[in-house]
């Protein structure tokens, strides 16, 4: 009777070990300024898979927005302004599309003529690693990969001019 509680013991030691080994070796990634930005889990318009390493090296703007959004669709088009008034900066802007599957990305961005590298996050997964409360946040990563800033709402002028300008 004594070997049998013993093996029971010892097999639920070893069951909470394997548990507990697989909770910390699988850590949910997260956001957090100051640290290395998540990977996103998004597709380019052609279905092509997309990673924040494609952009490495480069000071990225990763701007979370929806097409419902108006507020979203104006700064769109301002980074696209700034991109035209500095165009030697070592700025590259990702405009996050969070509308999920079921809306047609490709024709928001013909319709509304943005010209900006546009990746859907069609399960929502990299929106959950940024949690993502509205639309437009963005996040500022340098070329390392931390993440510098993160901006919930509309992004302000004299901040847009200083990361442009350098």
């Amino acid at each position: 009777m004594k070997i049998n509680e013993l093996l029971t013991s010892l097999l639920k030691l070893i069951l909470l070990s394997a548990v507990c080994f697989s909770l910390m070796s699988c850590k949910e990634q997260q956001a957090v300024v100051g640290q290395s930005a998540p990977d996103i889990a998004a597709f380019d318009l052609q279905g092509n898979k997309v990673s924040l390493s494609d952009w490495k090296g480069k000071t990225i703007i990763l701007n979370f927005w929806s097409e419902t959004c108006g507020i979203c669709i104006n700064e769109l088009k301002s980074f696209e302004q700034f991109m035209q008034n500095y165009p030697n900066n070592n700025l590259h802007i990702i405009a996050m599309n969070i509308d999920g599957e079921k809306i047609d990305t490709q024709a928001t961005v013909t319709k509304r003529k943005i010209q900006l590298p546009v990746v859907k996050d069609q399960l929502k997964i990299s929106a959950e690693r940024y949690q993502l409360i509205g639309t437009p946040t963005s996040f500022v990563i340098d070329p390392e990969g931390k993440i510098l800033y993160k901006f919930e709402g509309l992004i302000p002028p004299k901040d847009l001019h200083l990361l442009f300008k350098g």
